[in-house]
C-alpha cells in the first residue's frame, strides 16, 4: 500500500504505511523527501536511527530557505528538531557513549542550548571541552574550578588573559602537591613531577603584569622549589613576602629557618654576652652572616607562631563578619591544606582538591560528601579539621623548640658568661612552655601537659637562684639588671612566688624568704597576688612578723604594690619607719628560729634582706651608702620615676642604733660560729666550700657598711680584721687595701677603694639630705631628688659597657660640680686612666683633661673607626638606641670644637687651608648628627652615608688633630657644654678646684657618730664645685 501511495507522490501517506508496516527507514525517507520534518524525526526516533535522523537535519539546515520555513512553522520545526537531538543525546549518555552523545549536543541550535543539556546531566567535562573549542576560555576555566582541575583552570586562565590569578593557581598547585604526596604527612616541603616545570609557567603567566607581581610571583617560587638555601637566603625570602604582604611566603620561610635552627648542631650556637633588646634587628644580622643563636631560635618560633596564631583566629571566625581581618591567613591556610571554599545551592563547601592528603584520613568517612569528581565538607567539619591539625602542628614545633632549649641550657654551663647564657634559656624555655600551657588554642593530651610543666619547673626552680645568685656581686652584670626589667622576668619571679604560697602545710621560712626577696626585687604585684600572698602568710599555718611587714609594705598603695618612694613627708613618714619596724621585727624572729628546721632561710635570702634592713635604716638621715649590688635591687624596688624624698631628721628624733647593733651582732655570730654557719649553708643545699668565702666577704661589707651608714661599729671591724680566719677568706685585692690603710684608720674612702678592686663599689645615694663631706673618686654618687629612668641608672652603674657600647677607647675625663645635687654623678676609670660619665648627663671638662686630651682624645675618633666599618657593612650591630648614645658624642663634640675655636681662634696663628679642614669637619659632624636624628626604619638606610662620612673625617685626622691640639691648651679655657637635657654648666676656676679637692680627699668619716654630725655640718658649708679625686685602675 505504502509503495502505491509511493507511485501516486502522496509520500505522507506512503510514509505512514511504511511507519505502520515497521519500514521505518522507509518511511524516514519518504517523510524526509517530501519534507515532512516532523514526522521524519518522529519515525528517527522510535527505532534509534539516530544518525539518519541526524543527516537529516544537517541537511536541512545546510539547505533551509525562509519559505520552507515558514511553510514548515519554523519555530514548531526547531523545537521538534532540538527534542530530537536531545533525546538521542541522552540516549547516548544513558549508554556510557558520551563521544557520540557530543556529536548531537553540538547540533544544538545555541550554546546556552548546549550548557543547559550538559549541566543537567552533570557533564562538566564535556561542557569545558566545548567551551575551549569554542574560544570561551574564562567559562572553560569556571566549569575546571567546579570539576576541581586547578592545573586546567589556570592554564585556561592565561589563555584568556587573567595571567594573574593563572600564577596564583599554579602556585597554590605547587604548595598543596608539595606537602601532600602520597605517604607524606605534611611539612617539609617535596618535590614531584612537573613541579618546577608549573613554577616556570607561573612566572612566565606573571610576566605579562606589573613587575612587582612577578617580583612577588619569583620570590614564592623560590620558596616553593624546595631548593637548598642558605640562612640568608631565605631570610631575604621572608623579608621580600614581608613587603609583598604574603603571608604565605612569610610563614614558609620563617618555617624553613626554624627548622634550621633545629637541626643544626649545638655547637653551631653562636652565644651572646650581652642582653639582646631587639630581637629582629639581632636576629636580622645574625641570620644574614648565616650564623644562629638562642635570640635568634627564639625570634624566629615566636615569629612563625604568631602567624599560626592568627590561623586559628580565621578559624574561630570562619563564619562571621571578622573574617575580614584574618582573611590573608584563611586563604593561606586553604592553600595549605588543599582546599578551596565554593558554593553549592547557596551554601559554602570546602572542595578537597586532595582528598587522599594526610591529614583528611582524621575526618570520618562520612562526613565527606562527593559531587561528580568534588569531594568536600561542610564548613562545621572543615574548622575541626584544620584546628586540629594545626593544633598539633604547633604543638609539635614548640616540644622541639624547648627540647633544643634545654640541650643548649645544659651546653651554656660550658660558656664562660655561663650565668647570663643560663638565665636568657630559662626565660625562654618559661616563655614557650608558659604558652603552650595556657593557649586557648590549644587542646593539650596529659602527657604533653605533664612534659610542658616539666619545662616550666626547669625554668622556675632555677630561675630564683640565677636572679638572686650566692654570689651577689654576680647581679651586677648590666646584662641581668636589664633582665630584670623585661615582662618575662616579673611574670617568672611572680610564678615563683605563686608555687611557693601554693604549697600545703605550714609556711616554712625559706618560703618566706623567698617570696619576700622576690617582692622587694619586682618593685611592684597585682592586688590580687598580693591578698593571696597575705592569705597565705595569716593564720596557724602562716606567720604573724611577716603577714604584718607585707602589710605595711603594700597595705597603703591600692591596687598595686608600692614603689616605696617618699612623696609626701607627713603622710609617708609613719608608714616608712613602720615598714623599717616591721621589717626589722621580721628579721629578729627568723634569726631567733631553730635554723635546723625543714626548709630554713637560704644564707642568701637573709643577708638580701639585712642588707635592704640597712638602707632603711640608713636613709632616715637623708642619704645613704651601699654596694653597687644591693644599690641595683634597692632602684629595681624603686621603679623608674620614683623621687624619695628625706627631710625626716627633723621628725625622726633617733637614729636607730639598736637596728645597727642587731644587724652587726647577727654577723659577729655568724663569723664566730663557723660549724654552725656551714652547717646552715649545707643545709640550704649549697656547696659550702664555694659559698663559704662568698659568704664571709659579705658578711664583712655588712659590717663595712654599717660602719659607714652610723659612724659606729669601727672597733668590730678592726677586730674582724685581726682574724686571719676571717681575713683568709676575703679576697686579697680587698683585704690588701684593708690591712695597708689599717693604721691611718679606715674611712670611707679606703673602703671605696677595697670595694671597688672587687668590682662592687659604694654607690652614695643622697635623698636630699647634705652628703658633701664625702670625696670619693672610688665612689658612684647618685642624687635620687631628680626623677631617674632605668637607662639613666644603667649609665651610671655601668659606664663600661656604655662607653663600649660608643666604641669608645677613651674619653673625655668629666665630674659632675656636685655629686649631690647633678642629675645623676659617676666616676669610672678606662683603660687609659680617664674617667668617663655617660654621654646625657650634664659634665664638664677640666683644664687638666683638656690638656691630656691634646685633640688626639677627642672623644668621636673612636667612634668613628667604628662608624667607618658601616660603609662596608661590616658593623651590624648598631642599633638605634645606641645611635642615639653616638648621636650625643657627636653634639658634644660639635660643641666643644665650636666653643674652643670661637675663643682661640682670633689669637691663634692657623693656616687658612688647615681652617677650612677644621670648618669641613664640623659640617661633617654635624650632617652624621642629622643622619642619626631620624626613626629607627629610616636609620638602616642612613648607615651608608654615616659610614662614608665618617671616612672622611678619620681622613681628616692627621690635619685637624695638630691644629685641635694647639687650640685645647690655650690658657684659660671656658666651657659651657650642653646636655640632651637642655642643660649647660661653666667650667672655671680649675685650680683652686683641685686644691680643694686634695684638701678635702682626707675627710674621715669614720669618727662617731656625734663628732661626725658635727663635722658634717661644718663641711657642708665648703664649696663644692668640680671635685677633683685621683685616678683609678681598670676594673
Amino acid at each position: 500500500m505504502g509503495r502505491l501511495y509511493l507511485e501516486k507522490c502522496e509520500l505522507q501517506k506512503a510514509g505512514e504505511c511504511f511507519s505502520l508496516g515497521g519500514c521505518y527507514e522507509l518511511a524516514a525517507d519518504v517523510y524526509a523527501e517530501g519534507n515532512f520534518f516532523s514526522e521524519c524525526l518522529k519515525v528517527c526516533t522510535k527505532p534509534k536511527l539516530f544518525d539518519k535522523g541526524f543527516t537529516f537535519i544537517q541537511h536541512w539546515k545546510n539547505h533551509a530557505t525562509t519559505d520552507f520555513c515558514v511553510a514548515r512553522g519554523g519555530k514548531e520545526v526547531d523545537k521538534i528538531g532540538q527534542e530530537f537531538l536531545e533525546n538521542c543525546a541522552l540516549h547516548h549518555h544513558e549508554h556510557k557513549d558520551n563521544r557520540s552523545m557530543m556529536k548531537f549536543v553540538k547540533a544544538f541550535q545555541s550554546i546556552d542550548l548546549m550548557r543547559n543539556f550538559l549541566k543537567s546531566l552533570n557533564c562538566l567535562g564535556e561542557l569545558l571541552l566545548l567551551e575551549e573549542e569554542s574560544g570561551n576560555f574564562l567559562e572553560a576555566a569556571n566549569i575546571a574550578k567546579l570539576r576541581g582541575e586547578i592545573l586546567r583552570e589556570a592554564d585556561l586562565l592565561g589563555k584568556a588573559g587573567h595571567f594573574r590569578e593563572a600564577s596564583r593557581l599554579f602556585l597554590i598547585y605547587v604548595l598543596y602537591n608539595s606537602l601532600w604526596i602520597p605517604v607524606s604527612i605534611g611539612w617539609p616541603l617535596k618535590q614531584f613531577t612537573q613541579k618546577l616545570e608549573i613554577l616556570a609557567k607561573a612566572k612566565s603567566f606573571a610576566k605579562n603584569e606589573l613587575d612587582s607581581f612577578y617580583s612577588f610571583v619569583c620570590t614564592e617560587a623560590e620558596i616553593l622549589s624546595n631548593e637548598q638555601s642558605d640562612l640568608s637566603i631565605t631570610n631575604k625570602y621572608l623579608n621580600a613576602s614581608q613587603r609583598h604582604n604574603s603571608v604565605g611566603g612569610e610563614i614558609i620561610s620563617a618555617r624553613k629557618i626554624l627548622d634550621a635552627h633545629l637541626r643544626s648542631n649545638s655547637s653551631k650556637y653562636v652565644w651572646m654576652d650581652y642582653f639582646v633588646f631587639d630581637l629582629t634587628n639581632h636576629s636580622e644580622q645574625m641570620i644574614s652572616r648565616n650564623q644562629i643563636s638562642v635570640e635568634t631560635l627564639v625570634y624566629f618560633w615566636t615569629f612563625w607562631k604568631d602567624k599560626i596564631v592568627n590561623i586559628f583566629k580565621y578559624l574561630k571566625c570562619v563564619d562571621t563578619q571578622d573574617v575580614n581581618e584574618y582573611r590573608r591567613y584563611g586563604d593561606f591556610c586553604l592553600n595549605y591544606l588543599g582546599v578551596r571554599k565554593q558554593f553549592h545551592n547557596l551554601n559554602a563547601i570546602y572542595v578537597l582538591l586532595n582528598s587522599d592528603a594526610y591529614w583528611v584520613q582524621e575526618l570520618d568517612s562520612r562526613l565527606l560528601r562527593q559531587n561528580g569528581n568534588l569531594v568536600y565538607i561542610d564548613v562545621r567539619h572543615f574548622v575541626s579539621t584544620a584546628r586540629s591539625y594545626w593544633c598539633s602542628e604547633l604543638l609539635c614545633v614548640g616540644m622541639k623548640v624547648l627540647d633544643n632549649l634545654e640541650t643548649l641550657y645544659k651546653l651554656s654551663f660550658k660558656n664562660p658568661n655561663s650565668m647570663f647564657c643560663q638565665i636568657r634559656c630559662l626565660t625562654y624555655i618559661y616563655e614557650v612552655a608558659k604558652f603552650l600551657l595556657e593557649s586557648e588554642y590549644l587542646n593539650c593530651s596529659s602527657r604533653n601537659n605533664k612534659t610542658l610543666q616539666r619545662f616550666v619547673e626547669l625554668s622556675t626552680n632555677s630561675f630564683f637562684g640565677y636572679i638572686f645568685p650566692l654570689d651577689w656581686r654576680k647581679s651586677l652584670a648590666e646584662d641581668m639588671f636589664s633582665l630584670r626589667g623585661t615582662e618575662v622576668s616579673r611574670n617568672f619571679l611572680k610564678q615563683v612566688i605563686i608555687e611557693n604560697i601554693s604549697l600545703k602545710g605550714k609556711l616554712t621560712y625559706g618560703q618566706i624568704g623567698r617570696v619576700v626577696v622576690i617582692i622587694l626585687g619586682l618593685g611592684k604585684i597585682n592586688n590580687d597576688l598580693y591578698k593571696e600572698i597575705l592569705k597565705r602568710f595569716d593564720g596557724i599555718h602562716g606567720n604573724t612578723p611577716w603577714m604584718k611587714f607585707i602589710q605595711v609594705l603594700c597595705g597603703n598603695m591600692g591596687s598595686e604594690f608600692p614603689q616605696g618612694a617618699l612623696h609626701d613627708n607627713i603622710s609617708e613618714s609613719p608608714r616608712e619607719l613602720s615598714v623599717l619596724q616591721k621589717l626589722h621585727e621580721a628579721l629578729m624572729d627568723t634569726n631567733n628560729a631553730n635554723w635546723r628546721a625543714t626548709d630554713y632561710i637560704s644564707p642568701g635570702c637573709f643577708l638580701y634582706l639585712i642588707e635592704r634592713l640597712i638602707i632603711l635604716a640608713s636613709n632616715l638621715k637623708g642619704y645613704f651608702i651601699i654596694l653597687k649590688s644591693s644599690f641595683a635591687e634597692w632602684f629595681i624596688y624603686q621603679e623608674v620615676d620614683t623621687n624619695p624624698n628625706s627631710t625626716l631628721m627633723a621628725e625622726v628624733q633617733q637614729f636607730p642604733v639598736e637596728i645597727f647593733e642587731f644587724v652587726v651582732n647577727v654577723v659577729q655570730q655568724l663569723l664566730d660560729n663557723k660549724k654552725d654557719t656551714t652547717e646552715w649553708i649545707t643545709s640550704s643545699n649549697i656547696n659550702v666550700k664555694d659559698y663559704y668565702p662568698l659568704l664571709v666577704l659579705r658578711l664583712v661589707s655588712i659590717i663595712c657598711l654599717a660602719h659607714l651608714n652610723s659612724g659606729m661599729f669601727l672597733g668590730n671591724l678592726f677586730t674582724l680584721l685581726g682574724r686571719s680566719y676571717i681575713t683568709e677568706q676575703l679576697p686579697g685585692e680587698f683585704n690588701d687595701v684593708l690591712r695597708r690603710r689599717r693604721k691611718d684608720n679606715i674611712n670611707v674612702n679606703v673602703l671605696a677603694e677595697a670595694f671597688k678592686n672587687i668590682h662592687n663599689p659604694l654607690v652614695i645615694v643622697s635623698l636630699g639630705g647634705d652628703c658633701s663631706h664625702f670625696l670619693c673618686p672610688d665612689a658612684l654618687f647618685v642624687d635620687m631628688t631628680e626623677t631617674q629612668c632605668r637607662e639613666d641608672m644603667l649609665k651610671v652603674l655601668f659606664p663600661e659597657t656604655v662607653k663600649a657600647s660608643q666604641g669608645q677607647a677613651g674619653a673625655v675625663e668629666v665630674e659632675a660640680t656636685n655629686p649631690c645635687s647633678e642629675v645623676l654623678s659617676s666616676v669610672s676609670y678606662d683603660q687609659d686612666g680617664c674617667k668617663f660619665a655617660p654621654s646625657n648627663f650634664a659634665f664638664v671638662a677640666d683644664q687638666e683633661d683638656l690638656n691630656n686630651m691634646n685633640g688626639s682624645k677627642l672623644q668621636v675618633w673612636e667612634i668613628f673607626e667604628g662608624l667607618n666599618s658601616l660603609k662596608h657593612g661590616k658593623n651590624p650591630r648598631i642599633s638605634w638606641s645606641n645611635a642615639q648614645i653616638i648621636k650625643v658624642d657627636v653634639e658634644k663634640s660639635i660643641h666643644l670644637v665650636t666653643t674652643v675655636m670661637n675663643e682661640h681662634l682670633e689669637n691663634a696663628i692657623v693656616e687658612e687651608n688647615l681652617l677650612e679642614e677644621v670648618a669641613s669637619m664640623l659640617d661633617e659632624l654635624k650632617q652624621i648628627s642629622a643622619a642619626l636624628e631620624v626613626s629607627e626604619p629610616e636609620l638602616g638606610n642612613n648607615m651608608s652615608t654615616i659610614g662614608e662620612l665618617s671616612q672622611r673625617l678619620l681622613s681628616r685626622r692627621p690635619n685637624v688633630e695638630p691644629i685641635l691640639s694647639q687650640l685645647f691648651l690655650q690658657p684659660g679655657t671656658n666651657l659651657v657644654v650642653e646636655t640632651s637635657d637642655g642643660l649647660s654648666i661653666e667650667q672655671c676656676d680649675v685650680k683652686d678646684s683641685n686644691s680643694k679637692a686634695k684638701e678635702n680627699s682626707s675627710a674621715d668619716v669614720s669618727k662617731s657618730k656625734n663628732n661626725q654630725e658635727t663635722e658634717n655640718k661644718g663641711k657642708g658649708k665648703r664649696s663644692r664645685k668640680n671635685k677633683k679625686g685621683k685616678r683609678g685602675s681598670k676594673k
